[in-house]
């Protein structure tokens, strides 16, 4: 063999060898992380979809690997912290779990604000602009909101706010532990994890959360009494991704994934908290239990007392530096899409 030629098979080996590397580097397994259940509805309607999509869209070089139960981190507080450190690719979890690091985006939980999980998400996503610096540390998803919150409770009914008064209520996030305070509770910060033992063991009398909770956790077995049609908070989601990993993909594989989210991907989440919810006070129907619905004269009490929360949250925006005033003002706007 000459020289030559020796050195032209050299030249194409390396060249195949290299091709093969650049091949190998487009593909991409990413780790999707969340505390609840493999069998919670955000995991069958919302995640392995994406999953199975991302796959076939990108003929497989890039793919999704669940690891739901706090498998890779167990806090729901820390799901935002383990998409910025790269222990997982792909985070949920809900920004109330650490308000301050969303001061725009709470505005969307306000008491009284939105009447709908639909409601509540397309006036996130008609101002997605307002409350984007909240997510600048990660590439943004997915956010969406729950239905309204209802209350609760194992063996005292709320009719009134005095019904209220020296009750301990469960609360998610600082805005409902906020209106509980306001209508004379006494909030009691819990992971969702811990409610159904809590309230059956009398450690708390009531929870404070939008009805999709009543069939994961199974609320209706251990609470007798619930009220809806309140001024409430609601609960806001995120599903966000570690930046260095978003870069690391591709061009074609990026539009692929930007594609299959964002807004669209959102209103599927909030549709499907809706369903739940629905679900829920079926569920609470069937068991006997009561529903409650407040009263026209008195709910205006509870709006009076919800304002006093709204108030506060914007004199701490404006503390912060943020302009709540006009993402209030841009939230109600954006609702109007769906009303």
């Amino acid at each position: 063999m000459s020289k030559r030629l020796s050195t032209s098979i050299r030249v194409a080996l390396a060249g195949a060898l290299s091709l093969g590397l650049v091949a190998a580097s487009s593909a991409a397994e990413l780790r999707l992380a969340h505390f609840m259940s493999p069998m919670h509805h955000m995991q069958k309607r919302m995640m392995q979809p994406l999953a199975d999509k991302l796959a076939a869209e990108t003929g497989g070089e890039v793919t999704i690997r669940i690891f739901p139960s706090g498998e890779l981190s167990k806090s729901g507080a820390a799901q935002w912290k383990t998409a910025l450190t790269g222990v997982a690719d792909i985070t949920f979890g809900l920004q109330g779990y650490t308000s301050e690091t969303f001061p725009r985006t709470m505005f969307a939980v306000a008491p009284g604000l939105f009447h709908s999980s639909a409601e509540a998400t397309t006036a996130m996503w008609e101002n997605v602009d307002a409350l984007a610096p909240d997510y600048e540390r990660a590439k943004l998803l997915a956010m969406w909101a729950a239905e309204p919150a209802i209350i609760m409770t194992k063996d005292v009914p709320i009719r009134t706010m005095d019904d209220m008064k020296g009750l301990k209520i469960r609360t998610a996030d600082q805005v409902g532990a906020a209106i509980v305070q306001a209508l004379g509770g006494t909030p009691v910060p819990l992971p969702a994890s811990e409610m159904y033992t809590a309230i059956d063991t009398g450690v708390i009398d009531g929870i404070m959360s939008d009805a999709s909770t009543i069939e994961s956790f199974k609320l209706h077995e251990v609470a007798n009494y619930f009220t809806v049609g309140l001024p409430s908070s609601t609960s806001a989601y995120f599903l966000v991704m570690n930046r260095r990993s978003f870069d690391g993909l591709t061009a074609d594989q990026q539009a692929a994934l930007d594609a299959l989210t964002g807004r669209e991907l959102s209103m599927t989440a909030a549709e499907s908290y809706a369903t739940e919810a629905a679900r829920g006070l079926d569920m609470v129907r069937a068991a006997g239990k009561t529903i409650i619905e407040v009263e026209p004269a008195v709910l205006e009490d509870f709006h009076a007392k919800s304002d006093t929360v709204m108030q506060s949250m914007l004199k701490s925006a404006e503390a912060a530096g943020v302009d709540g005033k006009a993402i209030v003002e841009g939230l109600r706007g954006g609702a109007s899409a769906t009303r």
